[in-house]
């Protein structure tokens, strides 16, 4: 290990990394984390590996290839709402 440096464990069990360790290991909000217990009573944090939208190219359209982090059906359903309220007040209905 490198540094150590001293942090502490709030009621909810929440760890606030210090700021030099986020900086410097890349660590954004919303970083996926995995927590290890080993049996020597030492816990370890990894990051997962980022998942890095990928571009492919679909007859002649770049397309974003990930994973969804919701509710696609609602996403969709809410967007479809908004529009037809839109063309329901531009047309005058």
């Amino acid at each position: 290990m490198d540094k150590q440096i001293q942090t502490m464990m709030d009621r909810s069990g929440r760890v606030v990394i210090p700021k030099a360790i986020r900086m410097r290991l890349g660590l954004l909000p919303g970083t996926r984390l995995i927590v290890e217990e080993h049996s020597n009573e030492e816990i370890r944090l990894r990051p997962l590996p980022r998942q890095e939208a990928l571009l492919i190219n679909k007859g002649g359209v770049l397309v974003v290839q990930s994973q969804a982090t919701g509710d696609i059906a609602k996403a969709v359903r809410q967007e479809r709402e908004a529009r037809a309220s839109g063309l329901v007040r531009r047309s005058g209905l």
